[in-house]
């Protein structure tokens, strides 16, 4: 566990409350009647334990409110407001609530340079270069709710429809107007980018349109966390007139976010700076006039960068490291939904390495390979666990126990089965190493080299690894997944369309049609047990070698208040950020 200065098993009960009644497409009024789900305003996830869900809307995220609710809307809940009429004067209008004035900058550190602007062509591991430019439909709290972002409120009134209220007055960077037509077409270019990284996301999407203040998002299937992933780059709207002149936004970002970015004081691949945009939204976001975003490669690096007062946020922080960042007083973020794998992406012959991956013996001779328990010493410094499922036990309902023990450390079983293969003097793979994940793969590199299985590696630069995996380089390669439900899950990694399917396979077929019924389903207990036998599935046919499960960190020194990371964040958000204590 970890322990000092954090918020990290307070929070992670909050999580665990809520995630053990999501479902992939249910709501319901407290009432018993069908009623859309209603993200206007957030209450306490502890007591949604008690809830009773039927088929309607789609719950919202891995952590929002799910507690019964008297109304289908804000709307709902302005309207009888209204019926008060003895209600007095004064409380019908509350008093302005004075926001300080920004003041100074805030600085980050991360471990790779930006690759990308565009919100569409981004992964969300390199969202803290894209936070400041760009503004998200949602935002998420400390403690996993949603709160409203560009959009006031949003409600699912079935489980394939989602419906956003844009707020007015909004304005991009460019003096473009921010409206609800905007957002619909932004849905649309998201979805239809070719090569977009989080094209899991839009899996199943038809279209978005716009009517008034409103945008619907329809799809084919249900998407249980459609609204969560707003709040994240997925979630990000670029200025019309970029898209309508199909502008490069690799250096050229469009947003609407609280700074902008400066050309001529950021330098490629070291350091972007970001201004204030003094018609932002709301003035409550922009703590500071400045941000900085700085990559430094080298964890040690980083996190001397936090120790010596060279930065204010450090992102990505080891498990191993977590004791020293605590040093001097400087605070801890951690979410413990850190899931690293080894991803085979070449099953079948004609894809790299797909002469031996497409054998299921050498697959599950891979995963007896791997020493769990050493692995978590190692690399999670032990605060992490070495189970051998998908979800760790503070998922609730998604943990699957009959996993934890699934391919058990065995190297002598893992050199029989490549000797059934064919290959009793070993075999050898490509795979891919960056400098962020260095010790990760040099420590799988041994374990898989101790049976037989050579690892030749090939050196990237860190912010590569997903863009060249789901180029389809690799046959293997380690991952990492920020968890926040089972359906994005497999839509990411495994799921025929996804954007980690770099050879289209079609070998997991039917776990596809498992997931769209489960998520049909309407009924928690049917859908607990539906993702659990895709996830066993997925662990069995070698497709995902669980390595352990750890934390998501970041670090913070003293005096910066404000800091909040999410759920599928490798860096905390500078929204309401202050550096001046």
């Amino acid at each position: 566990m970890v322990q000092g200065n954090t918020r990290f098993w307070r929070v992670l009960m909050v999580m665990v409350a809520a995630l053990a009644l999501i479902a992939s497409s249910c709501g319901s009024s407290s009432n018993g009647e069908e009623s859309a789900t209603d993200t206007s305003a957030n209450t306490d996830a502890q007591e949604s334990e008690s809830d009773e869900e039927e088929a309607g809307g789609n719950t919202t995220d891995a952590s929002i409110d799910l507690s019964d609710q008297e109304e289908d809307s804000a709307e709902a809940e302005e309207e009888d407001a209204m019926e008060e009429e003895e209600a007095p004067a004064e409380e019908e209008e509350e008093p302005a609530v004075e926001v300080a004035a920004p003041s100074g900058t805030l600085r980050y550190v991360e471990f790779s340079p930006v690759t990308t602007f565009n919100p569409a062509k981004a992964q969300a591991a390199q969202a803290a270069y894209l936070y400041p430019e760009y503004d998200t439909l949602t935002r998420q709290t400390a403690s996993f709710d949603l709160e409203p972002g560009i959009a006031t409120s949003w409600t699912s009134p079935d489980a394939n429809t989602w419906v956003f209220t844009i707020g007015e007055g909004i304005t991009f960077h460019d003096g473009e107007e921010l409206n609800a037509q905007v957002v619909a077409d932004n849905m649309n270019w998201h979805a239809a980018t070719d090569g977009n990284p989080n094209a899991a996301t839009w899996s199943g999407f038809d279209t978005a349109t716009a009517d008034g203040n409103e945008v619907t998002a329809r799809f084919s299937t249900p998407q249980p966390q459609f609204a969560l992933e707003m709040s994240m780059v997925m979630g990000m709207m670029v200025s019309p007139a970029a898209i309508a002149a199909d502008t490069d936004l690799t250096r050229a970002p469009a947003g609407s976010g609280p700074w902008i970015w400066q050309a001529d004081e950021s330098e490629a691949g070291v350091t972007e700076v970001f201004t204030l945009f003094t018609d932002h939204r709301d003035p409550a976001d922009q703590g500071v006039e400045r941000v900085e975003v700085t990559a430094v490669p080298d964890n040690t690096a980083r996190l001397n960068a936090l120790l010596t007062g060279e930065t204010d946020i450090m992102a990505t922080i080891r498990d191993a490291q977590i004791d020293a960042a605590l040093e001097g007083g400087n605070e801890i973020l951690s979410v413990p939904n850190y899931f690293p794998q080894l991803h085979i992406f070449s099953r079948e012959e004609g894809t790299v390495d797909g002469d031996l991956l497409s054998l299921l013996q050498i697959r599950q001779a891979v995963a007896y390979a791997i020493d769990r328990e050493a692995y978590n010493a190692a690399i999670h410094d032990g605060k992490g666990d070495s189970l051998g499922g998908l979800y760790p036990g503070a998922f609730g309902q998604w943990h699957v126990p009959d996993l934890d023990n699934s391919f058990e450390y065995d190297p002598e079983k893992s050199k029989a089965l490549l000797a059934e293969a064919g290959f009793p003097d070993g075999i050898t793979l490509q795979s891919p190493i960056m400098p962020a994940i260095q010790p990760h793969v040099e420590l799988v590199t041994q374990m898989l080299g101790a049976v037989g299985i050579t690892i030749e590696q090939t050196q990237i630069n860190n912010g590569e690894l997903g863009p060249r995996n789901r180029a389809g380089e690799f046959g293997i390669a380690w991952g990492r997944e920020l968890l926040y439900h089972p359906a994005a899950t497999y839509r990411k990694w495994t799921a025929i369309d996804g954007p980690w399917n770099p050879f289209n396979l079609t070998d997991n077929q039917d776990l596809d049609d498992m997931m769209v019924a489960a998520a049909e389903s309407n009924d928690v207990t049917t859908m607990q047990q539906m993702y659990g036998e895709v996830a066993t599935e997925l662990i069995n046919r070698g497709v995902i070698i669980p390595l352990s499960h750890g934390s998501q960190n970041g670090a913070y020194r003293p005096g910066v208040t404000g800091v909040v990371l999410g759920l599928n964040m490798q860096a905390p958000m500078p929204y309401g950020v202050r550096v001046d204590g």
